[in-house]
């Protein structure tokens, strides 16, 4: 017990670029193949730690949906943080998000993320094939 909390710890005082990049590390072996990741703008001074743990749990959560139904060959991933708004953008050229499907407590979950940071999440197709996850929050402005 003593050693995960430590490890825990250790891994929340790591930047968010180098905790993205574990994360890719990690998808690689559910998916097969290494994510393609692009980050652009003050990542690791700019994005508040609530903030931060709900942007990994939704890029895990999007690459693992991603491993177990999309049959994808290739993802892109985008962070990307302006003045006011965190952004994340997941796109692969798997078999897209089949309409008849009906349980998707996954991406409700999802969603419920960027709603509790005053966000937004959508799902759409990528062309000419897979899917688009688009995940926001705004930043706290600073005074």
């Amino acid at each position: 017990t003593i050693y995960s909390l430590r490890e825990q710890e250790r891994t929340r005082s790591q930047s968010l670029r180098t905790r993205l990049v574990a994360a890719m590390e990690r998808a690689t072996q559910t998916l097969g193949f290494t994510p393609a990741l692009r980050m652009t703008g003050l990542l690791d001074t700019t994005v508040p730690t609530s903030h931060t743990e709900h942007l990994l749990a939704t890029v895990g959560e999007t690459l693992t949906n991603t491993a177990r139904h999309a049959r994808a060959t290739s993802v892109d991933v985008t962070v990307e943080v302006t003045g006011t708004q965190l952004r994340l953008e997941v796109a692969d050229n798997g078999c897209g998000v089949n309409p008849a499907t009906t349980r998707r407590s996954g991406l409700a979950n999802l969603q419920h993320r960027a709603e509790e940071l005053g966000g937004s999440f959508s799902l759409r197709p990528n062309e000419p094939t897979g899917t688009i996850v688009e995940w926001t929050a705004p930043l706290p402005t600073t005074p």
